[in-house]
């Protein structure tokens, strides 16, 4: 073999391994983006994963206090998705309507009030799953659930949650 077609094989097969570094590299860095990151509560204990878990195991809930629990929060759930919706519809309405040439102040100011009146009503739903969830309760749960509701809020406060890179 002589010297140019060696030098030609070397050039050729540095060219192959380059490729192929820039193609995994490429490769590791795209799953690394495109991966599902997970949140990253609760991660060493699967049981914990859900707060009615949590609830259900620190509370020492019976079936039947369970099933009151979980109804009590669909319940709850399925009311404040509709008032969420109303509320997120009312904002968008009015955010079109403040950002158009001539904007409409009365409007802004209906809007602003069926938004607030709408919060209002999650906050007193809120309220009522509250009462409700206490009167399940038995005496000695309701002081674990009080120092429990405390906890938890603590823990999901957005300045206490892990950054996600």
């Amino acid at each position: 073999m002589d010297i140019f077609t060696q030098q030609k094989l070397l050039i050729r097969t540095i060219v192959v391994l380059v490729v192929l570094n820039v193609f995994s590299i490429g490769f590791f860095i795209w799953k690394e983006v495109k991966q599902n990151h997970e949140p990253l509560l609760f991660p060493k204990n699967e049981a914990y994963r859900n707060v009615s878990n949590i609830l259900e195991k620190e509370l020492d809930l019976s079936e039947k206090q369970v099933l009151q629990f979980d109804e009590i929060r669909k319940r709850n759930f399925e009311k404040q998705s509709v008032l969420k919706k109303i509320i997120r519809d009312d904002k968008d309405a009015m955010n079109i309507e403040m950002f158009n040439i001539e904007t409409d102040n009365a409007k802004i100011e209906i809007f602003a009030k069926r938004i607030s009146d709408n919060e209002y009503k999650m906050e007193m739903l809120r309220f009522e799953q509250a009462k409700e969830l206490k009167a399940v309760c038995k005496p000695e749960q309701q002081e674990k659930f009080r120092d429990l509701i405390l906890e938890i809020r603590d823990y999901f406060r957005p300045d206490n949650q892990p950054q996600k890179i």
